[in-house]
């Protein structure tokens, strides 16, 4: 039990003293990237398989 008190102390310590927390201003960016590199990875994804969905809807339409 002790040593579970030890880390806790010293987990607390670190986060406090130790971690370089980002400012607000930095935190806002990166939020800003993050939703910015999501759309355009949905998007590529949405693409993609529209135009999957699309070669394939000519292919089997061409078989019947």
């Amino acid at each position: 039990m002790a040593a579970v008190t030890e880390y806790i102390k010293e987990s607390y310590i670190e986060l406090t003293q130790k971690v370089t927390w980002p400012t607000w201003r930095e935190l806002q960016n990166s939020a800003v990237v993050v939703l910015i590199a999501a759309i355009i990875i949905a998007l590529a994804i949405f693409f993609m398989d529209q135009a999957i969905h699309f070669v394939l809807d000519k292919f089997y339409t061409s078989l019947a």
